[in-house]
């Protein structure tokens, strides 16, 4: 795995990285470096040599500020080493999305950091208009795709969106509609606005109830529009096809860890009762693997899970 050394002026570095942690656990990979108030060039020189020369591998280093005294060090000793990467411009959707996908390139690194910067209020109060007239829509005008969505992938990701699924998933399969498909998620007007604000700028979203979404989807609402079906979890995919909705094959990406829980990959950890929910989609005749990121292989999902 490749290291992350996250270098700032004063406690940025440190502060960016407890936050991580308390988001997603303890990362031995993610190192931190300071500027201290009380330090120079010198000082920050020598530590972050002294440091490179301990970690091994890949480093990909991010700094806070563009034309900084951390940034510009790195940047003079690391400029021709093809081991290590430099970002300038950290902030805590950049670190975490690096600590949790390592195959992301910087460019789609940066693409996300970008794309978090929102006028949130503002965003609130155009999601809200769209919906409204969404909502108003007669299906019947699409009866010409009734039964032919063009769904491209099909999710359970107990985070919805976010990095992976927004920055690489929807990119890597020219999405152009991620829907999401959580009763609690499209009854809440909060959550669905922060859903809103983390899908791409160019992708349209989409969150509804199970049943909604079955009857549009099979309706032909979307036409032959690209669309990414996303869940949170089984119970959910099973209740969809249990409403008429149509699915020939299901991904797993992530489900954290619960207490009872087994695990049957790093980022899949499943209870008891959602073997026997998995059991029941599969006899559905869909098929269920496992894939965090498009470069890692497809694994049988339910072979897995039977072992």
């Amino acid at each position: 795995m490749r290291n992350i050394l996250l270098v700032s002026h004063g406690s940025m570095a440190e502060g960016v990285k407890a936050s991580l942690e308390m988001i997603v656990g303890v990362q031995e990979h993610v190192h931190t470096l300071s500027l201290r108030p009380d330090g120079d060039n010198l000082q920050f020189e020598a530590e972050l040599t002294e440091k490179m020369k301990a970690l091994n591998g890949s480093t990909l280093i991010i700094a806070d500020l563009l034309g900084g005294t951390p940034c510009n060090t790195a940047l003079r000793h690391y400029l021709e080493d093809e081991e290590v990467t430099i970002i300038a411009g950290m902030s805590l959707p950049l670190v975490m999305e690096a600590t949790l996908n390592p195959q992301a390139t910087s460019e789609a690194l940066i693409d996300l950091a970008r794309g978090g910067i929102v006028d949130v209020k503002n965003k609130m109060i155009a999601t809200e208009a769209e919906e409204t007239k969404a909502a108003e829509e007669d299906l019947d005008q699409y009866k010409e795709f009734k039964g032919k969505a063009n769904i491209v992938n099909v999710r359970i990701d107990e985070r919805l969106i976010h990095g992976q699924v927004a920055g690489i998933w929807s990119t890597s399969l020219n999405t152009q509609r991620i829907i999401v498909i959580n009763d609690e998620a499209a009854m809440d007007s909060l959550q669905k606005s922060s859903l809103r604000m983390a899908a791409p700028t160019s992708m349209r979203l989409s969150v509804l109830t199970i049943a909604a979404a079955a009857k549009n989807i099979q309706s032909g609402k979307y036409g032959k529009q690209r669309i990414f079906l996303l869940f949170k979890n089984p119970t959910d995919v099973l209740r969809y096809l249990e409403a008429g909705g149509e699915l020939a094959a299901i991904n797993v990406g992530n489900m954290s860890h619960k207490e009872g829980a087994r695990e049957i990959t790093k980022s899949i950890k499943v209870m008891k009762e959602e073997e026997a929910v998995f059991e029941a989609i599969a006899a559905k005749d869909v098929k269920v693997t496992a894939q965090l990121v498009p470069n890692d292989p497809v694994v049988d999902f339910m072979e897995k899970l039977r072992k």
